[in-house]
């Protein structure tokens, strides 16, 4: 998945996910372009599934999901280091 922030510019996979006290982690795989660990709370999850069963949209991208990803290939320029250089993101300094 691509995150895009006025910060970063990521291609974010999931890796490992395990359960840390009350909360889930959810760390990017070795081929994601940051490293990454992300921590949902339960509050968090709860609030994400009521946004997400409440979009349309949400309903209008489950055949896509059921589909098995048969979409749009990405685009060739779509590389996340053509992207960075491209938009200057993930360059704090």
């Amino acid at each position: 998945m691509r995150v895009v922030s006025s910060l970063a510019d990521i291609d974010f996979n999931v890796g490992a996910i395990r359960r840390e006290g009350g909360n889930l982690v959810i760390e990017s795989s070795a081929d994601s372009t940051l490293e990454t660990i992300v921590t949902i709370t339960p509050r968090d999850a709860r609030q994400a599934l009521r946004r997400l069963l409440g979009a349309g949209a949400v309903w209008r991208f489950l055949p896509a999901i059921l589909a098995g990803g048969r979409g749009k290939p990405a685009a060739a320029e779509d590389h996340w280091a053509e992207r960075r250089a491209r938009t200057g993101l993930n360059k704090p300094w």
